[in-house]
């Protein structure tokens, strides 16, 4: 099954099959926001919809790990920041959860985004795993886009406080079971070993305080659009 697993077909950032999921994604997402209106008679299926499928989508993760023999506890475990989130966003749509909806509409959406342009990906198009990678920061993306559109859930400065203290939180947790494992997850312990935008941030521990102001600014950034909409109802 050339199709489930092939390592021998990698991935290449930014080749055309990688800027063409890029453009479908955009897509999908502008036509989510196009058709909010019309969706709303469907908003409790759609929502319970894709919150079972991030949580399918990790559980088929698992099961191809165990399968193809790639399963290890320094690499396949849910503790890099997209994986988290994406764990969290479902419990967020399966329970409307607000405090999960405030921290990870920065969390998840400023992660996928990353992911998606700049994967840490080995597995290239049409293997299982570049399909579910590519779906997977799709749902990211909509599930609290989905909560804003769809019900009416917004954003506030303390909303961009909650998330940057959360992350900073699973960041020492998860340093912690990095030293445990000897693992390297959401790259707390040194770069990745292939070229990255990390290279551009200073050599270790520097650029871990370099993430921390980028993830800021990147925050705010995402907290913009609601700074205005509160501003324009006051």
């Amino acid at each position: 099954m050339q199709w489930f697993y092939n390592p021998t077909l990698q991935f290449h950032m930014w080749d055309k099959i990688h800027l063409i999921t890029i453009a479908i994604i955009i897509s999908l997402l502008c036509c989510l926001y196009i058709c909010r209106t019309k969706l709303l008679p469907y908003r409790h299926s759609i929502r319970l919809t894709i919150g079972i499928s991030l949580l399918v989508s990790r559980l088929s993760l698992d099961i191809w790990y165990v399968t193809t023999g790639e399963w290890d506890a320094r690499f396949s475990l849910p503790l890099e920041l997209c994986s988290i989130a994406s764990i969290a966003c479902a419990f967020m749509l399966l329970t409307k959860n607000r405090f999960l909806f405030e921290t990870f509409y920065f969390i998840g959406i400023a992660g996928a985004t990353q992911a998606i342009l700049t994967p840490d990906l080995a597995f290239g198009f049409p293997q299982y795993r570049y399909v579910q990678f590519f779906v997977d920061h799709l749902l990211l993306i909509a599930a609290p886009l989905l909560m804003i559109w769809l019900y009416d859930y917004s954003i506030t400065k303390w909303s961009l406080l909650k998330a940057f203290i959360t992350i900073n939180c699973i960041a020492a947790c998860t340093f912690v079971l990095n030293l445990i494992l000897d693992a390297n997850y959401m790259f707390l312990m040194h770069k990745p070993n292939s070229a990255s935008l990390l290279d551009l941030l200073g050599p270790y521990p520097l650029y871990l305080f370099a993430l921390e102001i980028i993830a800021l600014a990147i925050f705010f950034l995402l907290y913009v659009p609601f700074m205005i909409q509160n501003k324009g109802q006051s």
